[in-house]
C-alpha cells in the first residue's frame, strides 16, 4: 500500500487544467482546517459520483474510524491506471461532517469517461468511473436506470446485482434510499437481515426508528455495507432526490409538525438531523441554491432531467391519507411542489428543446383508485388536484409534448398515460417497483368498501382478475405487476423512446434471475401520448 500512496502522489504532480471545488471546507470549523494529511480511517462507505454535466461532476467518500481533523487527497485521470491525472486536490474533512469528503469536478470534457479515487496517507479508496452528460449540440442515445425504495430490512439488493450489467449513461434514485425506521426483522419472519438502529417506535407500524443525528448517520453507513449498492455507486453516476422516509414516513415539509400526528414524534430537531446526515452521506451540497433539491440536467438534445422535491413544500394530505372516497376537502387549495417549484417546472417544460422531457417524479401522478369509487390513499399527486391539474393543463396549452414521468415510492410496476381532469392525454408514466420495500403483493391490500385482499410476503402471487377489475377502474393504466421488485429503464433516442421494467424473481434470497420482459416493454415515437392498449387491454 506504501508504494501505491506514493505513486499516487508522485504521478499527481502531472494533474491538467480541470479544476476541483470542495465548499465543504466552507461548512467546517476553523480547527478543521488542518493541513495534515489523514493516517487513519477506511472507505468503508465505497465511493460516489454524482449530478454529471458537460463539464463537472461532484465526487464523494467518506472515512469511518477517522481520527480528529485533516485532508483527504482526490485525484482524477482519464485512465484507470491513473497514468493520465487531469485534477487533484487535498480536501479537508472533521467529525464536524461524519468525515465526509466530497468535490465539485469542473473543466472536464463532455461525453468522457473519467476514472477517480481518494486517499488518506495511508490507504486508498477504491476506483470509481463516471461519465460526463453529452454536450449541447449532441443527438447521441440517453440510457439511464431509476429505481426507488430499498429497504434494508424487507429483501436483498439483487436488482442493483442486475443493474450493474446494464451499459447506462447515469442512474436515477427516486428517494427512500434510506429507511429512518425498521419495519421487519428476521425473527418476525418477513426480515431477510435485521436494522436495529435507533430508538423503540412509540407507534405499532414498525419496530425501531432512527432520531438522532448519529442514528442517522448510522443508517447510512449501514445502507451503504450492502456491496451491490457500493458496486453501483462505484461504476455509474447517480442523480438522487430524497423522498420521506430519509426523514420520516410521510412527513409534509410545508407543515410544522411534519403534518404527522403526535404519536410520530416528529420535530424540528428530528428534521434537522435528518437533512444535515443526508448532506452529509451524498454529494450533493448543502450549499447549492440554499439546500434546494429540485433541479434540472441536459443530456445533449435528447433528454432534459427535471428532478422535482415533492416533500420540503408540502402540505399536510388530505382526506386523513386513508383509502377512501374523495372528501370534502379534497379539492381545496394546497401545496405539493409549491408556487416556486411549480414555476420552474412549468417554465422550464416550456422552454425545453430537448427531444424528451424527462420529470423525476417520486410520487405517482396518474390516479390510483380502488373499490367503491375510494382512492388508494392521498399521498401522491391525486391528493392536490389544483397542483396537478396546474401543471397538466400548461403542458396542455403550451403543447409541449414527449413528457415522460419515471416514478417511485409506491413498491409496483405501473405504466399508463397521464390524462387531464378533461381526459386529455399530455404525458406517460412508468412507475418502477421497488429495490426491496414490502409490494402490494406482499402485504394485506384494502380495495375499498371495507374490502381486504390478503398478501403472502414469501410468495406473492395477486390474482389476475384482481389486476384487471383494478385496470378497469383506473383506465389510463397499461399494465401493472403487484408482486415483484426491481427498477425501470429508459433508451431515449432523438426518434423514440424505449422504457422497460425489470423485475427481480424474488428479494428473499440472492439471485440475479428475473422476469420475462414480455408486456413491460414500450416503444414510444416522438409524438406519441399514449400507451393504453400496447400491453393490456386497449381504451375503452
Amino acid at each position: 500500500m506504501e508504494t501505491t500512496r506514493r505513486q499516487f502522489v508522485r504521478r499527481a504532480a502531472t494533474a491538467g487544467a480541470a479544476a476541483i471545488v470542495a465548499p465543504q471546507a466552507l461548512v467546517l470549523p476553523a480547527h478543521g482546517q488542518a493541513r495534515r494529511m489523514l493516517r487513519s480511517g477506511r472507505f468503508s462507505d465505497g465511493v460516489i459520483s454524482a449530478d454529471p454535466t458537460p463539464t463537472s461532476v461532484n465526487l464523494w467518500t467518506r472515512l469511518d474510524e477517522a481520527e480528529g481533523a485533516g485532508r483527504v487527497l482526490l485525484e482524477v485521470a482519464s485512465d484507470d491506471d491513473f497514468r493520465k491525472v487531469v485534477s487533484r486536490k487535498e480536501i479537508p474533512t472533521s467529525g464536524a461532517v461524519n468525515h465526509a469528503v466530497k468535490a465539485q469536478v469542473k473543466g472536464l470534457k463532455a461525453h468522457t469517461e473519467y476514472f477517480y479515487r481518494f486517499a488518506t496517507d495511508r490507504r486508498d479508496s477504491k476506483v470509481g468511473r463516471f461519465r460526463t452528460a453529452a454536450p449541447a449540440d449532441s443527438d447521441e442515445p440517453v440510457r439511464f436506470a431509476y429505481f426507488s425504495c430499498q429497504d434494508w430490512t424487507h429483501g436483498f439488493y439483487n436488482a442493483h446485482e442486475v443493474m450493474l450489467g446494464e451499459d447506462l449513461d447515469f442512474v436515477v434514485c427516486l428517494g427512500d434510499y434510506i429507511y429512518a425506521e425498521s419495519y421487519h426483522s428476521r425473527k418476525g419472519g418477513t426480515g431477510v437481515r435485521d436494522d436495529l438502529i435507533g430508538r423503540q417506535a412509540k407507534d405499532d407500524t414498525h419496530e425501531r426508528e432512527a432520531v438522532t443525528l448519529q442514528d442517522y448517520r448510522d443508517k447510512w453507513s449501514l445502507y451503504r455495507s450492502d456491496p451491490a449498492l457500493r458496486a453501483l455507486h462505484q461504476k455509474f453516476p447517480m442523480v438522487y432526490v430524497p423522498d420521506d422516509h430519509e426523514v420520516q414516513d410521510n412527513w409534509s415539509g410545508g407543515e410544522a409538525d411534519g403534518g404527522l400526528t403526535p404519536v410520530k414524534q416528529y420535530s424540528a430537531a428530528r428534521k434537522r438531523a435528518a437533512r444535515k446526515a443526508f448532506y452529509e452521506s451524498n454529494a450533493r451540497f448543502a450549499g447549492n441554491n440554499g439546500q434546494r433539491l429540485y433541479r434540472s440536467f441536459k443530456f445533449g438534445k435528447t433528454v432534459e432531467l427535471f428532478v422535482t422535491d415533492q416533500r420540503s413544500y408540502k402540505a399536510d394530505q388530505p382526506c386523513g391519507d386513508a383509502v377512501a372516497p374523495a372528501c370534502a376537502e379534497l379539492p381545496q387549495p394546497r401545496a405539493f411542489l409549491g408556487r416556486t417549484q411549480m414555476g420552474w417546472l412549468k417554465d422550464g417544460l416550456g422552454a425545453s428543446k430537448a427531444s424528451w422531457k424527462v420529470i423525476a417524479n417520486e410520487l405517482m401522478i396518474m390516479p390510483t383508485k380502488v373499490l367503491g369509487d375510494a382512492f388508494y390513499q392521498f399521498d401522491s399527486w391525486q391528493g392536490y388536484p389544483r397542483e396537478r391539474e396546474e401543471l397538466l393543463e400548461h403542458i396542455r396549452a403550451r403543447g409541449v409534448k414527449d413528457v415522460v414521468f419515471v416514478t417511485g415510492d409506491i413498491h409496483t410496476f405501473i405504466a399508463g398515460d397521464v390524462r387531464t381532469a378533461a381526459g386529455a392525454n399530455v404525458a406517460l408514466e412508468f412507475v418502477g417497483g421497488s429495490i426491496s420495500s414490502i409490494g402490494l403483493g406482499e402485504s394485506d391490500l384494502p380495495v375499498g368498501g371495507g374490502q381486504v385482499i390478503k398478501g403472502n410476503d414469501q410468495n406473492p402471487n395477486t390474482p389476475q382478475v384482481l389486476i384487471d377489475t383494478l385496470r378497469g377502474i383506473n383506465p389510463w393504466v397499461d399494465q401493472a405487476d403487484f408482486d415483484h421488485h426491481g427498477y425501470g429503464v429508459i433508451e431515449a433516442r432523438a426518434d423514440g423512446l424505449r422504457s422497460r421494467l425489470v423485475r427481480m424473481e424474488t428479494v428473499k434470497r440472492r439471485t440475479r434471475k428475473t422476469r420475462p420482459t414480455t408486456g413491460f416493454t414500450w416503444d414510444v415515437a416522438r409524438g406519441q401520448a399514449s400507451i393504453k392498449g400496447v400491453n393490456g387491454p386497449p381504451a375503452a
